[in-house]
């Protein structure tokens, strides 16, 4: 761990310009893609007032397309993290991604990406759904049974966002297929479970700062590559990578 820390910073003190502008193209493309999927919810409004319908947030069209657009920013947006994977690699090696590279790659991955998504939300789904099912049907108003499963709840996410972030990185930083990087992951986690426990932590500490005001500064453009760079330095020293698509 320290040495993947320590190869992470070298590198940013060498080129910290090329991390700082990898966030900057991840930050202004994820604020073009919010802005584009609230373009689709107003042209969905200007349609229903053209046609006279009643607009309301219960009613069953109105969920369709809020469900689609939501489905469509998440796709492009794990497309984006897979782009920002890809930028901090480069980085790592004093290359600089342009606009188009980041924008391409982000387009490519996407696929892999989201399908890792709902293959660790359906996880988390199986693990978690059926407590809270027992939660709201049996046990409400018990004392600290709501602390428990919001404990639970929480604890859950952290294991399954931690043991596929491996797959992430892979897929996006190296453009692996989806099997090839569930591979890579367990290889990883097998490998090295409790040095990359521990640099998760500090990376999941840091991703809660980044939504503090005035700190977020430092964690943005500082912390978060680091870190990142450091997951993506013990994803490449830890095991033998699988670059090959599936």
């Amino acid at each position: 761990m320290i040495a993947s820390l320590s190869k992470a910073f070298s590198a940013y003190t060498r080129k910290p310009f090329n991390f700082v502008w990898s966030s900057l193209l991840y930050i202004i493309m994820l604020l073009l893609f919010t802005l584009g999927c609230a373009g689709l919810f107003v042209i969905y409004f200007l349609f229903a007032s053209v046609f006279n319908k009643a607009v309301s947030f219960s009613s069953i069209s109105t969920l369709v397309v809020s469900a689609f657009i939501v489905i469509i920013f998440m796709f492009f947006a794990n497309g984006l993290n897979a782009a920002l994977a890809m930028a901090y690699r480069k980085s790592m090696n004093r290359e600089k991604t342009s606009l188009m590279a980041f924008y391409s790659h982000a387009l490519g991955c996407a696929p892999v990406m989201f399908a890792l998504m709902l293959i660790r939300d359906l996880a988390w789904l199986l693990l978690v759904g059926p407590f809270i099912a027992v939660y709201v049907y049996m046990l409400q108003g018990v004392a600290y049974v709501d602390l428990l499963l919001g404990a639970y709840a929480v604890f859950m996410t952290f294991i399954l966002h931690m043991a596929f972030t491996p797959a992430f990185l892979s897929a996006g930083a190296y453009k692996t297929g989806l099997l090839a990087s569930l591979r890579n992951s367990l290889r990883l986690l097998r490998n090295k479970h409790i040095f990359f426990i521990c640099l998760y932590a500090m990376f999941a500490l840091v991703w809660l700062l980044s939504f503090v005001p005035f700190i977020q500064l430092a964690t943005l453009f500082f912390a978060y590559p680091v870190l990142y760079a450091a997951m993506l330095s013990m994803l490449e020293t830890g095991m033998k990578m699988e670059t090959e698509e599936d």
